[in-house]
């Protein structure tokens, strides 16, 4: 493994060498400009730039603020910066099917936020995060802004809270790029104030909009090759394989992720309006680039976490443990065991089907088993007789679509798509006498310190008619001003055994080898 400031000096390199490329591409002065704004690498509407790049000559501009790094990796082991890189590599190889150049405005992607709020203080202040998408459009001159996000930020149509921030600094950034008086210094870089002529939101069936502001495309419309858009932006989309997006089909899509309606929500003055076109009324005007092409932010902004070492933890687990490990695309259970010499095997397909499971203290179900891996829904009855005859069966977080009506668990349980984003929200052990907690480690209130981006995802419901009563709910945490289920960890005894239900986010702290973290798993995995 490469170490990690190298690591992140070779893809500094890479970034800033795109940007220098790609950034002041020369083209007409007088071509029309549309730039589409995303919180992270797969939010954009690949259809709507299609069609404006093959279709209208339109030049196209596709720009992130995170390289998604906090997210979720259905492909792989990498986790934050690394994921970072690969998301990266998705969305460029995307964007050269949509014909659109992509920018990266640099803010850290600190995993799933519920409030812009947050958003703004992660990535610095809101001025900041409006400086830096001023600058960029006061840069590249666009005539129409478009994005998938909004400024709702109150339930029930709230978006992530990076969704809401970029919706935020949108609206606003449409006045304040014409604005000479903000952010003045700007000007010393070579760029100038702009008027962007329009700004269009998606529409997402999210309450009504007025009908002379509606604006939809054609997207069975063909390219010079008989593609037609809706194909191409699809062909894009299955570039983002990170995020399990190459799954996605046209015919496994719901109509409504296939309309691509926008409405207008500012104007520099009254354009005629034409349903069909996002630049009605507007006409080319020339453009001129600023003298200089370096961009003030060329900062990858990562947080830089640095994993303890075996050393400088203390965490006890059972003698002569041996964990039977059912993996999926993360590897860090693996990486753990291995680092603590813990015994386990691997159990592929043959070994879930024949073999002798009872030689295991423990059967580890990792991220996502029964959607990643077929063979342990074809033997989850051994699974479960394992734990009827005694064994200790846990099983990590699934996602709803995984796992709900399928019958996996001994007793029912419903998963709900509730999580606790933040990292130090307060947790209230429910159980303090309970086994978990207390053997061979004993976990305080300093072993959910330090941990990172989240503490918990995919939350099963607390409703006894989803979630059967036959679970101890061990944990209870939220997020602020909310409420979310105390089923963090479900623990229940069937038959001779014990089968656990985890919805912690462990793996992240795994991967950095938080110590309260690595004492609560072996906990879990000592349990008799």
């Amino acid at each position: 493994m490469i170490y990690y400031p190298i690591r992140k000096f070779i893809y500094s390199i890479l970034v800033c060498s795109f940007y220098f490329s790609q950034a002041f591409s020369q083209s007409p002065s007088d071509v029309l400009i549309l730039m589409s704004l995303s919180a992270h690498p797969d939010d954009e509407d690949g259809a709507m730039l299609a069609y404006y790049s093959k279709i209208k000559g339109v030049k196209t501009y596709s720009i992130f603020f995170t390289r998604g790094e906090g997210g979720q990796n259905e492909i792989g082991s990498e986790l934050g910066e690394d994921l970072g890189a690969l998301r990266t590599k998705e969305t460029l190889e995307a964007a050269t099917i949509l014909g659109s150049e992509v920018l990266f405005l640099g803010f850290p992607d600190f995993g799933f936020s519920k409030t812009a709020r947050e958003t703004f203080s992660m990535w610095r202040s809101k001025d900041s995060v409006l400086a830096r998408l001023v600058y960029l459009i006061r840069a590249l001159k666009p005539d129409v802004i478009i994005t998938n996000h909004d400024t709702i930020t109150t339930k029930p149509y709230r978006q992530h809270g990076n969704h809401q921030a970029v919706g935020i600094s949108a609206y606003e950034a449409f006045q304040k790029a014409a604005d000479a008086t903000f952010h003045p210094e700007q000007m010393n870089d070579g760029v100038t104030p702009w008027q962007v002529k329009k700004m269009y939101f998606r529409f997402l069936n999210r309450g009504n909009v007025r009908a002379d502001s509606l604006v939809s495309i054609d997207v069975s419309k063909q390219n010079a090759n008989g593609e037609t858009i809706e194909q191409i932006a699809l062909n894009a989309l299955n570039k983002h394989r990170s995020q399990g997006m190459d799954k996605i089909t046209l015919d496994s899509m719901s109509p409504f992720f296939r309309q691509h309606k926008y409405y207008l929500v500012n104007q520099a003055e009254p354009y005629a309006f034409d349903s069909t076109d996002l630049f009605s009324g507007i006409t080319s005007t020339e453009k001129k680039s600023p003298q200089r092409t370096q961009f003030p932010f060329l900062n990858v902004n990562l947080p830089e976490i640095k994993p303890r070492t075996k050393d400088e933890v203390t965490a006890l687990f059972a003698e002569n443990i041996f964990v039977g490990l059912v993996t999926t695309y993360d590897n860090s259970i693996e990486q753990t065991l291995s680092l603590f010499n813990i015994k386990f095997n691997l159990l592929d397909s043959t070994r879930l089907a024949s073999g002798d499971l009872n030689e295991y203290n423990v059967i580890v179900l990792d991220l996502r088993t029964y959607e990643y891996r077929p063979d342990a829904v074809v033997y989850n009855n051994r699974l479960l007789s394992y734990v009827n005859d005694g064994g200790n069966l846990i099983c990590f977080y699934h996602k709803p679509n995984d796992w709900n009506g399928k019958n996996f668990a001994p007793y029912p349980i419903t998963l709900t798509s509730e999580r606790v984003t933040e990292e130090d929200a307060a947790i209230s052990i429910l159980k303090p006498e309970h086994v978990v907690f207390n053997t061979p480690n004993n976990i305080s209130e300093k072993d959910w310190s330090d941990w990172v981006q989240e503490r918990s995802v995919y939350l099963p419901s607390d409703d006894t008619t989803k979630t059967s009563s036959q679970y101890e709910r061990l944990l209870s945490m939220s997020d602020t001003d909310e409420q979310q289920p105390p089923t963090s960890i479900l623990f229940a005894r069937y038959g001779k055994g014990t089968y656990t239900y985890c919805s912690l986010a462990l793996y992240r702290q795994l991967r950095i080898v938080n110590e309260g973290a690595l004492k609560l798993f072996f906990n879990l995995l000592s349990l008799q």
